[in-house]
């Protein structure tokens, strides 16, 4: 048997969720009645023109893609207002994680975060031999700058800020997030993770983005994976100094980024009607479900984003998870009792509304 990393060996893959497929054996349910509510996918398909901007490009899949995303990166650029050479391209920003934890990381330092957070950022920092410090939320379940400031050592490389936070929904200001910033070295990181930013309706929220085109030791990510419904393409980005970019470039795999990935997310452009109508529905949706927890009296976490933090009675998220997998709804399984649901489909919110019934039926 080969010899690996006693931190990788110790991991357990990343799940997005159980298969639709698995659960359908386990439980003898027909697949086309079960509803995956785990992963923040968008409910809705890609945008107007992405099905031919793709397939358009699918003659070409003999060549390899354009390592520079040209035509993407002036496109994004120009709706971003912000220079070309200040966006940086990976396979999702999960990948982006992992380059900027191996560009600025590795044996002897440490990467620091919220908790719970995107539990990537823990993947990202074993896998650059790095170690990591997870720093418990406060009393709202939302970061706690003061504490994450605090646990910054002579280690420590990178910081990440997930903002809004995934699992729990929560934001801070913008003032706060540069009150934080400004108290950090320069010689340390920020990446300020915006993955659900276009959903936030809050006017206390604001991008960094403004922050990382100013300063070199700020990266913001971003994704077209949650508002732009292209999960399946896995296009991030990042914005920040184009030196700071330049030198996480260097970590990255060639090629990250599909062709036909490129031209869905082109195609995914330049449409802020789109845009503002999937967040308008998306916000009605969280609403209705918010209310529907309400009325039952259950715990939540007021949400900014496209999935709900809730808790069940009792302690065992991994049981009440089971309940509602046998009932044909998966849903994310924290801990304590906690769960995520993810926003979905009317259809979709319905069936977990009434498994939610059955299953608290159950408890009581």
């Amino acid at each position: 048997m080969p010899r690996f990393r006693a931190e990788i060996t110790a991991l357990n893959p990343y799940e997005v969720g159980r298969p639709i497929e698995d659960v359908a054996r386990e439980f003898d349910l027909d697949p086309d009645s079960i509803i995956k509510l785990t992963a923040n996918e968008s409910p809705e398909g890609p945008f107007p023109g992405v099905i031919d901007a793709v397939s358009a490009v699918l003659g070409n899949a003999n060549r390899y893609p354009d390592n520079d995303l040209w035509d993407l990166s002036q496109a994004l650029a120009h709706e971003l207002a912000v220079p070309r050479e200040s966006l940086l391209f990976g396979s999702g920003s999960t990948a982006l994680i992992s380059a900027i934890a191996s560009a600025a990381g590795g044996p002897g330092t440490n990467l620091v975060y919220g908790w719970p957070s995107f539990v990537m950022y823990r993947f990202a920092a074993l896998w650059s031999g790095s170690g990591f410090v997870e720093v418990p939320l406060d009393g709202n379940y939302e970061l706690d700058l003061n504490a994450i400031g605090n646990a910054i050592n002579v280690d420590t490389r990178v910081v990440v800020l997930c903002n809004p936070n995934n699992p729990t929904g929560t934001i801070k200001s913008a003032d706060e997030i540069e009150h934080f910033i400004d108290m950090v070295a320069d010689d340390v990181l920020v990446v300020v993770d915006e993955a659900y930013h276009e959903y936030v309706g809050d006017p206390r929220y604001g991008t960094a983005i403004g922050l990382a085109l100013g300063r070199r030791n700020v990266i913001v990510l971003r994704t077209f994976s949650k508002i732009y419904s292209l999960a399946g393409f896995r296009v991030g980005f990042a914005i920040g100094h184009a030196e700071t970019l330049a030198e996480v470039r260097k970590a990255q795999a060639p090629l990250t980024v599909a062709t036909a990935s490129q031209a869905a997310a082109l195609a995914s452009l330049g449409q802020p009607d789109e845009v503002s109508r999937r967040v308008e529905a998306n916000a009605a949706a969280r609403h209705y479900l918010s209310g529907v927890l309400a009325e039952r009296d259950m715990t939540q976490i007021a949400s900014q984003t496209n999935f709900i933090f809730f808790k069940m009675p009792g302690h065992h998220s991994d049981h009440f998870s089971t309940r509602f997998t046998e009932l044909g709804v998966i849903l994310r399984p924290m801990s304590d009792g906690w769960l995520r649901v993810t926003v979905g489909s009317p259809g979709e919110n319905q069936k977990f509304v009434e498994a939610l019934d059955v299953v608290l039926d159950r408890v009581r």
